[in-house]
């Protein structure tokens, strides 16, 4: 793979403030001259080879997933990255599915691809050779965008006995009776003037009735799925940015983060998103009162600025081993026109206890972490930095990594994660 050198340098800078304020300030400036107009333009792909769930439940996690970056992409190109899974074995459901993926961007392209061989569906009523997905979004010259599916292709795809060669039209549906129905080369794309994407799902089962594999009404399986898309942004930068309450992150227990906040690519305007819960119940893990979460952006021609909070009222984990009457997380970023990036995340704590450990108060340290014995490692006031260019500041408020056999009957490996704000930075990259 072959790497642009991108003209950025890193610099930090410690600036004397209150033990409640501003952490930590860091800023990377460009060896670039001054930009009256600088042109943010961001390349986006995702690709995988499976996946099936219901709802928010995941029967089978997505197969050689790649991407080239967060939601927004990344200016870096040119960029490869190439995934490659084995097949998976959950009958009646799936069978199968060599996956073969790829991502990449060059200029003014991005693409994505996803191959999966051998599969069986459905206790073999679906079954193919080959499924090819193939998404690609192009800029052109004149700075509109044009969107493919060329190359999605099947090789000996079998749908109850009905085969399938080389192209299909767009969402072609077949029904598939007394189970549901299948939908065949199934795209969505969105073009405007600023950004463009195409999503290419080559097959996508849905099971809409009570059927005699026993499958749940609600299952889908996607198999070869490709996503491209491209951003151009008159701006020095494009703000990707998330926020939440809580999120539990392990192998066999987790749970999605709670009311997150999403910071769109092209911004905000300026507006406020909010999502908040009154209360919040993860059974034999935390509680909490109400939970609030914001975030917020501005693209300009000279200031690209965001900001993202988190705040989480009336905290008791693990029957009281740790409790807060408020958490709070926020990080602010501000690129400007010669594409220097000023990152601050802040952190707060007010009533914080944490059983055995009387050292602990609203006023510790950033980035404290205290071992709980025969649990793991509780982290407070956490920061964590991504590097340039796609530079990032993220403010975990509390996290738990549970690290040994315990009483709670917590799996090992398991993360939990309290008050979060995250702002990542996809920086103007002029050649």
């Amino acid at each position: 793979m072959v790497q642009k050198t991108n003209k950025v340098k890193l610099s930090d800078f410690r600036v004397p403030v209150a033990a409640s304020a501003v952490l930590l300030l860091m800023i990377f400036a460009s060896s670039l001259s001054f930009a009256t107009n600088p042109d943010t333009q961001s390349y986006i792909g995702t690709a995988y080879g499976t996946s099936a769930f219901v709802g928010n439940t995941l029967l089978v996690g997505q197969t050689a997933p790649v991407t080239l970056g967060g939601t927004c992409g990344t200016s870096q190109q040119p960029l490869s990255y190439s995934g490659n899974a084995a097949g998976v074995t959950l009958p009646p459901l799936l069978s199968g599915g060599v996956a073969t993926t790829n991502v990449s961007s060059s200029a003014q392209t991005a693409k994505a691809t996803a191959s999966t061989a051998n599969i069986s569906m459905l206790g073999g009523l679906i079954t193919a050779q080959a499924i090819n997905a193939v998404s690609t979004t192009t800029m052109q010259s004149n700075g509109t965008f044009q969107v493919s599916a060329t190359g999605s292709t099947f090789t000996n795809l079998s749908i109850l006995g009905h085969v399938y060669n080389g192209s299909v039209p767009a969402n072609t549906r077949v029904n598939l009776p007394l189970i549901g129905y299948i939908v065949l080369n199934e795209q969505t794309s969105n073009i405007s003037n600023a950004m463009a994407n195409l999503t290419v799902n080559m097959l996508h089962v849905h099971i809409t009735v009570i059927n005699i594999l026993g499958l749940q009404v609600g299952t889908e399986i996607i198999v070869s799925n490709a996503n491209s898309g491209m951003l151009n942004v008159f701006a020095p930068a494009i703000l990707n940015g998330q926020s939440f309450g809580t999120a539990v992150l392990g192998n066999l227990l987790s749970s999605a983060p709670t009311a997150p906040v999403i910071l769109p690519c092209l911004g905000t305007n300026g507006t406020v998103m909010t999502n908040s819960l009154a209360t919040l119940n993860l059974p034999s893990i935390l509680s909490s009162g109400t939970v609030t979460n914001t975030g917020e952006s501005d693209l300009t021609n000279t200031m690209s600025s965001g900001k993202t909070t988190s705040t989480v009222q009336g905290l008791n984990v693990l029957s009281g081993l740790v409790s807060a009457n408020v958490i709070s997380a926020q990080v602010n970023t501000v690129v400007n026109n010669n594409v220097q990036v000023f990152a601050i995340g802040t952190a707060s704590f007010v009533g914080i206890s944490v059983a055995g450990h009387p050292e602990i108060t609203d006023s510790v340290p950033y980035n404290t972490s205290v071992s709980l014995a025969g649990l793991g490692t509780l982290y407070l006031k956490r920061i964590v930095n991504g590097i340039p260019p796609q530079h990032s500041t993220e403010v975990r408020g509390v996290e738990l990594v549970i690290n040994q056999s315990n009483s709670y009957g917590l799996p090992i490996g398991l993360d939990v994660i309290i008050g979060d704000a995250l702002i990542q930075t996809v920086p103007d990259s002029n050649p």
